[in-house]
């Protein structure tokens, strides 16, 4: 049976130019309409603030207070009512001042926790700058199908987060010791390895599965196959993972000096790219029309729904930043149809919504919420 999330109301309180912010929500597709500037995106932000360090603008704490508040940070505030497989839940999120600047405090029904929101649910957001994918950095690919795993794998998260803990570790050690301290090293460097092939094998699985669903004779566009570019990635398909280990060490003691010199690691499981390519054509992704390029980034989200069909106790919520601006409307209503279906609730962001809201069938299914009024 399929789970799933309801966020049933939203307050939030010094939050950006939301001054007190409060929503009250029934329905499964939310649509925040305003003219620009009104703080549509900054509502849509305080939720992914929930599960992500820096949210969808990638944002730095201190950017999130209202300029305007004169009094403790105490008065910042995200509060919901969440109903998570019909159960009530009430999520706090708040700031607290440390020597370093700000960091965020969590609480559930008012007490204080160290447990992270993932665990409860996760989320998933489109914004603009994904419409330039394939002309962004590698870095930016390599997280967009990272974030896709991350909402159905909550255990791919913190090995995300182990191997960056890892590879900062190793780093400190030889900048202080150089390669002297050979048992650490190879201690940490094991680690490293270790969690790295479990990354880069969870992607390799993804992957397929995507790739299944974008190869679908009854594709509407094109037959589009995607793999990774990475050296691990792609001795994965043919070697056993435990060799792949070992030749992953192997190159991380061979760049210890490297390593050094250049303070990062410079043989990685992050070293990858997303390669899209159209079968029909023999072509990358990056060489089609950008017009063709959104296409092919939205039939990519709508094979992650369809994996998102097949998965059991799934929690998630969708965000879709201004995603009307910038793709074909029948594609975004068609996305919308299967998330309704799948009982997700989707938030989305409009300057007016009219249009929408006079399709047959998704009035009833849309709260529209004009934050101008």
């Amino acid at each position: 049976m399929f789970s799933n999330v309801r966020i049933e109301k939203l307050i939030l309180s010094n939050y950006r130019n939301h001054k007190f912010l409060e929503l009250e929500l029934k329905k499964n597709i939310i649509l925040i309409c305003g003219k620009n500037g009104s703080g549509k995106t900054n509502i849509l932000e305080s939720i992914s603030l929930l599960t992500s360090s820096s949210g969808l603008k990638k944002t730095n704490l201190i950017e999130i207070v209202n300029s305007k508040l004169k009094g403790p940070i105490e008065l910042f505030g995200i509060n919901l009512l969440c109903s998570i497989n019909k159960k009530k839940m009430k999520i706090g999120l708040g700031l607290e001042k440390t020597a370093k600047g700000l960091k965020k405090i969590i609480n559930i029904e008012g007490l204080k926790t160290k447990k992270k929101i993932d665990e409860y649910f996760s989320i998933f957001w489109i914004t603009p700058k994904m419409t330039f994918l394939f002309q962004n950095s590698r870095e930016e690919r390599r997280s967009f199908i990272d974030q896709m795993i991350c909402s159905i794998d909550f255990s791919f998260k913190k090995f995300l987060s182990l191997y960056e803990k890892y590879k900062s570790e190793r780093i400190r050690i030889l900048k202080k010791w150089n390669d002297t301290s050979e048992e650490w090293l190879v201690v940490i460097e094991k680690k490293l390895a270790e969690t790295g092939i479990i990354i880069c094998d969870a992607r390799r699985k993804f992957i397929k599965q995507l790739n299944f669903y974008l190869s679908d004779p009854d594709c509407s566009f094109h037959s589009l196959e995607i793999e990774l570019s990475g050296e691990l990635d792609l001795l994965l398909l043919k070697e056993p993972a435990i060799e792949v280990e070992d030749f992953f060490l192997k190159k991380l003691k061979e760049n210890r000096r490297k390593d050094i010199l250049t303070g990062k690691t410079n043989f990685s499981a992050n070293k990858t790219d997303l390669i899209v390519l159209n079968k029909n054509y023999d072509r990358e992704a990056k060489n089609h029309s950008t017009g063709e390029q959104k296409v092919i980034i939205f039939l990519i989200i709508f094979s992650f729904i369809k994996i998102l069909k097949n998965q059991k106790d799934l929690k998630i919520l969708f965000l879709l930043d201004d995603v009307f601006s910038f793709l074909d409307k029948n594609f975004v209503l068609t996305v919308l149809d299967q998330l309704n279906k799948l009982k997700i609730q989707t938030w989305l962001t409009d300057v007016s919504g009219g249009w929408i809201m006079k399709k047959e069938g998704f009035k009833s299914i849309i709260d529209k919420i004009n934050i101008d009024e």
